[in-house]
């Protein structure tokens, strides 16, 4: 078998496909961090991925050729997918043979308004999909809508509304398949997305935020129930008083979260590797559940530990107790990222 296998290796060529590609885009990267070339047509190159799987197929099938002819002919194959992707990066949709496709070399953004009219509605479901271009969510001062913003996108606005009596279910997320290969590649800094929220209607509120920076500002709102999946985006979330359960899912990014300042909630935090800051008002008691995972978890000295060990514990702030007006359980199950526990700054 062995003998087999070394005939074999010996008749096939061997691929030069990997290392001269990947040689051809260190010096492209090194060029234009050296200021030598501009700034290159990724959002293009993107649009042509299958030109790529061609290449590939073509090397695996000169391959298959007997040495030396078949090395040759793979190192031919990548110095021409090399020339190819490396003119459409340096010239774009310029190149004469790209002028019969539909080829873009950035997104283009347009503004668009919604609005979701609160008219007799009382309580509502709403789902807010957040996307890459960040967002300020906030309380609607004086408005009479359930939902208002202003959005920064560049494929298809979905919002779906649906009003049955005093019970509203609305959901606001942007489809983005259109436009998958550059929705990063931009000539301008978009604006996030500016969104207000009712004040005054019961709102059970999911939030599913991108890579963004997000702040939501929900502090004025009134909650039955908060869901928050944020991914690598940096959010900073102010909770609102009064009685209802939290599920934070943690990713990448950076959570600094104001927890509430009233009420009786269940929080239910499943850390990522980004770190996470919470803050317990003072005149809030809690209990703290915890698995630990890799990460570092730090308790302020408010909490004292009554079982367990420091990575399967229980903690408790003095005075807690589940039946107080003011309380929080909170359930952990922690990531690699630091999680910290602590009274806001200046308290």
């Amino acid at each position: 078998m062995d003998d087999l296998r070394e005939v074999r290796q010996r008749k096939s060529g061997r691929s030069l496909f990997g290392p001269i590609f990947l040689i051809g885009l260190g010096v492209y990267f090194l060029l234009r961090n050296m200021g030598i070339v501009s700034d290159l047509n990724w959002g293009v190159a993107l649009q042509l991925w299958p030109l790529l799987l061609i290449f590939l197929g073509i090397n695996i099938i000169v391959q298959q050729v007997r040495r030396p002819f078949g090395t040759v002919l793979s190192g031919l194959v990548v110095l021409t997918a090399i020339a190819i992707f490396g003119a459409v990066l340096l010239v774009g949709v310029e190149l004469p043979f790209l002028s019969r496709f539909n080829l873009q070399n950035t997104v283009e953004y347009r503004q668009e308004t919604v609005a979701v009219s609160g008219d007799g509605v009382e309580t509502a479901v709403v789902s807010l999909d957040l996307g890459s271009m960040g967002a300020d969510v906030t309380g609607l001062d004086s408005s009479q809508n359930v939902l208002e913003g202003t959005l920064s996108v560049a494929g298809d606005l979905d919002l779906r509304e649906d009003v049955e009596g005093s019970e509203a279910n609305i959901s606001l997320s942007e489809n983005r398949s259109s436009f998958w290969w550059g929705s990063w590649i931009t000539n301008e800094q978009q604006p996030p997305w500016e969104i207000g929220l009712s004040r005054t209607v019961l709102l059970d509120l999911t939030v599913d935020v991108g890579s963004g920076q997000t702040d939501l500002e929900l502090g004025s709102l009134r909650l039955s129930d908060l869901y928050v999946d944020y991914g690598s985006g940096a959010v900073n979330l102010q909770m609102p008083g009064g009685d209802y359960d939290i599920r934070l899912d943690g990713g990448s990014g950076k959570l600094v979260a104001v927890l509430p300042r009233d009420g009786r909630h269940e929080i239910e935090l499943d850390g990522g590797s980004g770190a996470i800051d919470l803050f317990l008002p003072p005149n809030m008691e809690a209990r703290v559940e915890l698995d630990r995972g890799s990460g570092r978890v730090s308790l302020d000295d408010r909490f004292e530990q009554i079982s367990g060990d420091d990575d399967d514990g229980i903690w408790e702030t003095p005075n807690y107790n589940s039946n107080s007006a003011n309380s929080i359980l909170l359930f952990v199950d922690g990531g690699s990222g630091a999680i910290s526990i602590r009274q806001p700054q200046g308290r």
